[in-house]
C-alpha cells in the first residue's frame, strides 16, 4: 500500500501543479499579457514533467536492480544481492530476493557437498576394484595409479582444463577395471595368449565401459576406459577407429599405459630406462600414438628426469611385447 499512495500522491501532485499554473495565470494575465502566459504555461509543464521523470527513474531504479538480480540467480549465480533502498513494497521485494539468494546459496553450497561425498564413495569403491584388479597381477601392481598420475600429468602439458584432468585422472584409475570379467589363468598367464585368449582379453575394455555407463560423473572417464586400446593408425580395438576420431582421454591415456608398460618389470620384458622407453615411443608415434599426446608425453619425461632432447632411437630397443 505505501507504493500505492506514493504513487497517488506524485500523480496528484504533478496533475495539480499545471492547474494551479494555470489559475494563477487566468488571474494575473490581465496585468502582464500573453507573453507571461506562455512562459508561466511552459514552467508548470516543465516541473510537472520533472516531477514525473523524477519518481519514474526512481521506480525502475529499485524494479531494474531486481530484474538484474533475477538474472544472476537463473544463471547460476546463487547469493547476489540487491540494496534495500526503500521502505514500501518495492524495498519488500528487494529484502524477500535477498532472503531467497541467500538460501539458493545455501542449498547449493550443500547440494555440491553431497555431490562430491556421493562421487567420492564412488570413487572409493570403484578404486577398490581397479586395487583388486591390480593385485592379480603381481608385475601390474600400482599400474593403474601410475597410469592416472602420468595422464593427468600429459593433460597438464596440454592445457587441458581441470574438468578434463579429473577425466584423466579416473579414466587412467580405471582403465583396466573390465579385467575383473576376465578369468584369472589368462591373468596371470606369463606365456603368449592363444587366439582365443586374446579376444577374451580383448573384451575389456568394453567390459569396463559397461561397469561404468551408469555413473554421471565417471561418463567422460568412461571413454577413455573403453577406447585405451585404439590407435591412431586404426589397427586397435574394440572399434578400430582412426586418429582424431578417438577420445582425447583415451589418446592420452593410451600413452601413460604404453610408457608405464614400458617402464615396469613384466613377464615378457624387464623394465626399461627411461632413455629407453623413450626410444620406443618415439617409433609409436603416429603408429599406435597420437603425435600431439607423444610430445606432450616426451616433454613431460624429459622435464621429470632432466634429460638429453636427442632420443636414443639407434639402440635397437624393441617396442612392449602387445599388452592387452
Amino acid at each position: 500500500m505505501k507504493l500505492f499512495r506514493s504513487t497517488l500522491l506524485l500523480m496528484l501532485v504533478a496533475s495539480t501543479v499545471p492547474a494551479g499554473v494555470l489559475a494563477i495565470l487566468f488571474l494575473w494575465a490581465p496585468q502582464h499579457g500573453a507573453g507571461f502566459v506562455l512562459v508561466a504555461t511552459g514552467l508548470g509543464l516543465l516541473l510537472s514533467l520533472g516531477l514525473s521523470a523524477w519518481f519514474a527513474r526512481g521506480l525502475s531504479r529499485d524494479v531494474s536492480r531486481v530484474v538484474v538480480g533475477a538474472l544472476e540467480i537463473a544463471r547460476g549465480r546463487f547469493g547476489r544481492q540487491v540494496p534495500v533502498t526503500a521502505r514500501n513494497e518495492l524495498g519488500e521485494l528487494a529484502y524477500t530476493f535477498n532472503h531467497m539468494s541467500r538460501e539458493l546459496l545455501s542449498y547449493d553450497q550443500e547440494n555440491r557437498r553431497l555431490i562430491a561425498a556421493l562421487e567420492a564413495g564412488y570413487l572409493a569403491t570403484i578404486q577398490s576394484l581397479a586395487s583388486a584388479i591390480d593385485a592379480k597381477d603381481p608385475y601390474t601392481r600400482g599400474h593403474s595409479q601410475r597410469v592416472s598420475y602420468w595422464s593427468v600429468e600429459i593433460g597438464r602439458e596440454l592445457g587441458l582444463p581441470d574438468e578434463e584432468l579429473k577425466a584423466l585422472e579416473y579414466g587412467g584409475l580405471l582403465h583396466d577395471i573390465g579385467k575383473i570379467g576376465i578369468a584369472e589363468p589368462i591373468l596371470r598367464k606369463a606365456s603368449a595368449l592363444t587366439a582365443d585368449e586374446m579376444a577374451a582379453m580383448r573384451g575389456h575394455p568394453a567390459i569396463g565401459a559397461e561397469i561404468l555407463k551408469d555413473v554421471e560423473f565417471l561418463r567422460a572417464a568412461a571413454r577413455a576406459v573403453r577406447s585405451h586400446h585404439e590407435r591412431w593408425d586404426g589397427q586397435g580395438y574394440p572399434e578400430g577407429l582412426v586418429g582424431e576420431s578417438i577420445p582425447l582421454v583415451a589418446r592420452i591415456v593410451n600413452a601413460a599405459d604404453t610408457w608405464d608398460a614400458c617402464r615396469s618389470h613384466r613377464p615378457y620384458q624387464q623394465a626399461m630406462s627411461v632413455e629407453e622407453a623413450l626410444a620406443v615411443t618415439d617409433r609409436l608415434r603416429g603408429t599406435q600414438l597420437d603425435p600431439t599426446v607423444h610430445a606432450a608425453l616426451v616433454r613431460v619425461m624429459r622435464r621429470r628426469h632432466a634429460i638429453s632432447e636427442e632420443p636414443e632411437a639407434g639402440r635397437g630397443i624393441a617396442p612392449p611385447a602387445p599388452h592387452p
